[in-house]
């Protein structure tokens, strides 16, 4: 981490600190820096908390005696809602932050340190709790899920970012993040049908996949946007759960008449339909989060829509004959969100003879 000094408009001097371990509730740690680790800090941030002038939320400080090369991590639990985690310098010069709930940093040289955390808004208070650790950089190599590492982008493998091997044990959704404050992150996954890039999802300059998985082993690259960047970050992969109500899932078989929601994850996703007797075939899929896109393909039918039922949702209505139709749902920019997908057949006639005032009849064009 290349250490640079700015301004920070924030009132820290004097702050009461409450650190674990103390005897009292309320008392207030001694002047001694902190340098033991792993260390544990806890504390509450109301009314009487010192405010920050930019916004009008809370803070409280605590010094920390760092190790010049040294990797930390800093993370954040309790109930105050995203508390914002900054790194100063004993002279209160900004040096790294704020971050949301988690603070990486490597400081360049031996010194005392001040780690403030401030509230999320002028209405937020909250106790909180704050898990130091020394930590090593892990720039390649194979992960599973479960992994919560952190990484380090050097000049010379900047530019093609670090790699490592993902073993999925278990096929399903996952989702993987990557997170820096040195640099604009850009996550790759590749492997088995896969091929994902993201830039923002995460946040601000951090990149976020989900993807559903097969069991088997993926390529995952970490890097930068820049070809230049270099820098700290963190790289989490965990098993996603699926928002309650998703009831469908990739590869599915569905059946007439009945509704499905599922979840894209950046991905097309593929579902069979079987049909019993010839009919008038009418394939919705709605969403409010995607640009819904449908592909039917079985028996003499090839069809796809984009936008037939109305606003982004997607409508297919087709006649179709017995067999088996491969559905494919998927979304005009590739995106993440809930949607439904419901297929329902009706009767279709033949257009013949005459047709009486009042009559519908359904037709299809054939070739001539």
């Amino acid at each position: 981490m290349r250490i640079t000094h700015r301004a920070i408009a924030l009132p820290l001097a004097g702050v009461a600190i409450l650190l674990s371990g103390c005897n009292e509730p309320g008392a207030t740690a001694s002047s001694a820096p902190v340098k033991d680790m792993p260390a544990t800090l806890t504390g509450e941030l109301t009314s009487q908390s010192p405010v920050n002038l930019n916004d009008g939320s809370r803070n409280q400080s605590f010094d920390l005696q760092l190790k010049g090369g040294t990797l930390y991590r800093v993370t954040s639990s309790g109930s105050l809602q995203e508390p914002k985690l900054t790194l100063l310098s004993g002279d209160n010069q900004l040096i790294d932050g704020p971050r949301t709930e988690q603070l990486f940093l490597q400081p360049e040289q031996d010194g005392v340190y001040r780690l403030a955390i401030s509230a999320g808004s002028a209405k937020d208070f909250g106790p909180f709790r704050l898990e130091l650790n020394t930590a090593e950089a892990v720039n390649g190599g194979e992960l599973e899920a479960g992994a919560d590492i952190l990484g380090q982008l050097q000049p010379k493998t900047s530019s093609g970012g670090n790699r490592y091997t993902f073993k999925v044990s278990e096929s399903g959704p996952y989702e993987i993040v990557l997170r820096s404050g040195e640099f604009d992150a850009v996550l790759k996954l590749r492997g088995k049908g896969v091929n994902q890039t993201d830039d923002d999802s995460g946040g601000g300059t951090d990149a976020r996949l989900l993807a559903t998985l097969q069991e088997g082993s993926y390529q995952l690259i970490a890097g930068g946007i820049d070809s230049a960047d270099e820098g700290v970050y963190s790289l989490s992969i965990k098993a996603w759960e699926l928002p309650e109500g998703v009831n469908l899932a990739d590869g599915a078989e569905l059946t007439l008449g009945e509704e499905y929601t599922g979840m894209m994850m950046g991905q097309p996703q593929t579902y069979t339909l079987t049909v019993e007797q010839r009919g008038l075939l009418r394939l919705s899929m709605r969403s409010g989060d995607l640009d819904s896109m449908l592909e039917l393909s079985g028996p003499g039918t090839n069809v796809s829509d984009d936008d037939s039922g109305g606003g982004v949702d997607a409508l297919i209505s087709t006649v179709v004959e017995p067999g088996t139709y491969r559905i494919k749902a998927n979304s005009y920019s590739n995106g993440e969100g809930m949607f439904t997908l419901q297929a329902e057949l009706g009767e279709a006639q033949m257009l013949e003879g005459n047709i009486a005032p009042g009559e519908s009849r359904i037709g299809r064009l054939t070739s001539g």
